[in-house]
């Protein structure tokens, strides 16, 4: 059986290396990957082929949302706060995938076609595991998973009780649990505990990064605190990744680049903004689209900064829901966030965003905080596509428009590069050479 071949003609490609647009350009697709790109005056449409032609719109490779939680919905009912997600986490398998197969549709719609899960259920329940092989298998719609494993925190620290390891030994043993789900990612849960520490000891946190890189797992980490304190501990480590990446001081930059480890930011999260029942009530019930979806979440927004104006310069206590953090933990105030932010680019770093547990499917309007703090709009689209790919090391399958690479798509009806806020105008999504945007909503 013969691949087939797609035509696929735009009025402009953003390919996702951070190169010019391709005015008037085409895309030749082979079954699930690129044959070639460029103008289409120089790429004619080869004999047989599907054309699919998308006029004035501008194409970019699918979306990638590197910190996703498809399980939880913030607020959507507990005790709210981190603690409501903590209940969600130990609710019936069978309602989180519920809730999961449904954000996954409209993440997958408005233009997500990858996600790496960074510690969703528990280890007798890896529910992202489960949903990474039905969207494989085509059983339901979705962004293809990269999956983080269930996430290992000491006792007392950032996560529900059924992640709680303590000791080299368990810590060892958790790694090689994650592994054999399926997990190609590990993640450790940190918070500062003072100026020069973290929650786990060097001891413990070398311990899951050899043992992750023996089974070759890549290792994430969520850092968060006022002192920065875990980001450095984590990249001495010799980890990976580091989520959230609160604070970036100068210093903690410095590390960073020292040990080459990139960031995933999650800027709308730390906003303060947090949805409620509504929200989910409004994606599941009200939204008939991802036009209205992510139109949505950007208003929600833009009236909480307005309702707010003190977190546009006031860093404030981290109050969530979780006892004894808010005086080792703070929300960052937008100007900190988006200075710190800009000058991790700056310095080199590799810098892309995630959703956490908001908006799934509104990766564009994340990269619109960052445009809005200085970056670049192409800086910020590639912190959603090639760059992203190069942070969760896949960079060789996905994240650009390059021949070889796999066939994810998405365009927008209006120029990102030129118009703000453009996210909504999402037209075309395909995955793997396969076309969504076609189906229904629900």
């Amino acid at each position: 059986m013969t691949d087939s071949i797609q035509y696929i003609r735009a009025r402009q490609i953003i390919d996702g290396t951070g190169a010019m647009p391709i005015a008037d350009g085409a895309v030749i697709v082979r079954g699930k990957t690129i044959e070639a790109v460029g103008p289409a005056a120089a790429l004619p449409c080869p004999d047989g082929a599907q054309v699919i032609d998308l006029g004035d719109d501008t194409l970019l490779p699918g979306l990638i949302d590197t910190h996703g939680h498809l399980v939880f919905r913030y607020g959507a009912r507990g005790a709210g706060g981190v603690t409501g997600l903590f209940e969600q986490s130990a609710m019936p398998g069978g309602v989180q995938m519920l809730w999961l197969v449904r954000n996954a549709r409209a993440a997958l719609l408005c233009g997500v076609t990858t996600m790496r899960m960074v510690a969703e259920g528990t280890p007798d329940n890896p529910i992202d595991s489960y949903a990474k092989a039905g969207i494989a298998a085509g059983v339901v719609p979705g962004p293809r998973i990269i999956d983080g494993g269930t996430g290992v925190t000491p006792t007392g620290g950032h996560g529900g009780k059924a992640i709680w390891t303590d000791g080299v030994d368990a810590l060892r043993a958790r790694v090689r649990k994650d592994f054999n789900t399926g997990a190609t990612w590990m993640k450790i849960l940190l918070i500062d505990s003072g100026p020069e520490t973290t929650i786990y000891s060097d001891e413990e946190l070398g311990a899951i990064v050899d043992e992750a890189h023996r089974w070759g797992m890549k290792v994430t980490v969520h850092c968060t605190g006022r002192w920065g304190s875990s980001i450095i501990a984590a990249a001495r480590a010799g980890v990976d990744n580091v989520e959230h990446a609160r604070p970036l001081t100068p210093e903690v930059i410095a590390e960073l680049k020292k040990h080459d480890v990139g960031v995933s930011l999650t800027p709308l999260v730390y906003v303060g903004f947090r949805p409620d029942a509504s929200t989910w009530d409004y994606l599941d019930n009200g939204a008939t689209g991802p036009a209205d979806w992510i139109d949505y979440g950007r208003r929600q927004y833009f009236e909480f900064r307005a309702a707010h104006p003190e977190i546009e310069t006031v860093d404030r206590p981290y109050l969530d829901g979780e006892p004894n953090r808010a005086g080792r933990d703070f929300f960052p105030s937008n100007a900190t966030q988006q200075g710190q932010a800009l000058a991790a680019l700056r310095a080199g770093l590799k810098v892309s965003v995630g959703l956490d547990t908001v908006y799934y499917g509104a990766v564009g309007n994340a990269v619109e905080y960052l445009i809005e703090g200085g970056f670049t709009p192409m800086e910020g689209i590639m912190c959603a596509t090639g760059m992203a790919a190069q942070v969760i090391g896949e960079s060789h399958r996905i994240g650009s428009i390059e021949p070889g690479k796999l066939a994810d798509f998405m365009s927008l009806g209006a120029d990102p590069l030129t118009r703000r806020w453009a996210w909504d105008t999402v037209h075309f999504v395909m995955k793997e050479g396969v076309r969504y945007d076609q189906l229904s909503w629900k």
